[in-house]
This record gives C-alpha cells, sequence and structure tokens, in this order.
C-alpha cells in the first residue's frame, strides 16, 4: 500500500507487549493515487470533497451526498470554498466528538475551514490536494496537527 510517509508519528499500540503500528485499511489502496482534478467528481480524478463523497458511498453506502460543484468559483478562492463548506456542514452533518472510519475531517488552511479529508480509521485520513494525488496520512502529522477544526458524521 502507498502512503504518504513524509510526515508520519510514531503512535503506536501496546498488546501484550507487542508494539504494533496501527495502518489504514487494504480497501484505502485503491483510491491512493488517483490524481487531483479540480471540481473532479470521478472515476480519473477528483478534489478533496470529490474523493470524501466517492468514498463514502462506495465503501460506507452514504449516498445522495451534494456535488457542491457549482458552490464555489475554483479552489483557490479562499473565500467562496470556505463559505461552501460551512453551507455544506448544515445539510445533515453533526460534529462528533470521537473519529470513526468514515467521518469526514474539516481542516484549515490559510486560517479558513476550506478542506475536507475522510476518517480511514481513528488515525489515518485519505484526502487529495492540488497537486497531490490521493493520499493517507495520519492526522496527527505535523502538517495537519493543530489544523484540524473538527470531525463530523452524516445524519448522526
Amino acid at each position: 500500500m502507498i502512503l504518504n510517509a513524509s510526515h508520519q508519528s510514531h503512535s503506536t499500540t501496546r498488546n501484550a507487549g507487542v508494539v504494533r503500528m496501527k495502518r489504514p485499511p487494504e480497501w484505502c489502496a485503491k483510491y491512493v493515487g488517483i490524481p487531483f482534478k479540480e471540481k473532479g467528481r470521478g472515476p480519473e480524478g477528483f478534489d478533496c470533497w470529490g474523493i470524501v463523497r466517492h468514498v463514502l458511498a462506495e465503501e460506507f453506502g452514504i449516498t445522495g451526498l451534494p456535488d457542491y460543484v457549482d458552490a464555489y468559483t475554483r479552489p483557490g478562492d479562499k473565500r467562496s470554498v470556505s463559505a461552501a463548506v460551512t453551507a455544506g456542514l448544515a445539510e445533515g452533518w453533526q460534529r462528533v466528538d470521537t473519529v470513526d472510519a468514515g467521518t469526514l475531517i474539516i481542516l484549515r488552511l490559510a486560517g479558513r475551514p476550506w478542506h475536507c479529508a475522510l476518517a480511514v480509521n481513528k488515525e489515518w485520513m485519505l484526502h487529495t490536494l492540488e497537486g497531490v494525488n490521493a493520499c493517507l496520512e495520519r492526522m496527527d502529522s505535523m502538517v495537519w496537527d493543530g489544523r484540524i477544526e473538527g470531525f463530523y458524521q452524516y445524519g448522526k
């Protein structure tokens, strides 16, 4: 499985004296490496919401989520993307304190809630950014720790 390992922390769990690193589920491998595509809704390319929406449908059975393609002008327009994220969260998403597979993660970029990812377990997230193909990264990496705005579940 290909991971973006450049900023992994060394979080481990202990079980009867054996140290194990938590890993993402195997199903994630089929999404890693899919190219970023502005306003992409797949399957040949995705933006951050596109891949979250696709994986929620394919892996978690959550279908019918809005595509938000017309909710913002372009990915680099921080103001319109932030407004789209804020408006979208009001449409059936509930803030939660615990992270499970399928939890939406809203991340701050440039000080605004501007990016999203999907938790694949309690430690790893799947996401894509302009210039970065879909990848798995640890939520507690130096890049993302401190940028998490919140965790959300749909319909809970």
